[in-house]
């Protein structure tokens, strides 16, 4: 009889020890996923106020984009006015350059 105590002493035991072994990975494993899911929880945040500041950067960029453009179509409007001056200019020049070469002429 005193060999079957033991043995269910032993079992007993046994099973304690078990119960608690799993008990403890558990509890290792929960930690453990409390610790990664934080990890991530920052990680995301972080990746989130990064998508933040490049979407203000695009859109600061964007009207950058549309002012260099108005400004790039109003540049190319003075240059095709004074274009258009300088067609109509040198004719009158020429016209003006060409009296004063004849009148130079005739006076000599």
């Amino acid at each position: 009889m005193d060999r079957t105590d033991r043995n269910e002493k032993d079992d007993t035991q046994r099973a304690k020890l078990i119960f608690l072994l799993l008990a403890v990975s558990v509890a290792v494993l929960l930690i453990w996923s409390f610790v990664a899911a934080s990890k991530a929880r920052s990680e995301r945040n972080m990746a989130k106020q990064e998508l933040e500041m490049v979407r203000q950067d695009n859109a600061k960029l964007e009207q950058m984009v549309k002012d260099l453009n108005q400004e790039n179509e109003a540049l190319k409007k003075k240059v095709q006015q004074l274009e258009a001056k300088a067609k109509t200019k040198p004719s009158a020049k020429k016209k003006a350059s060409k009296t004063k070469k004849a009148s130079k002429k005739k006076s000599t």
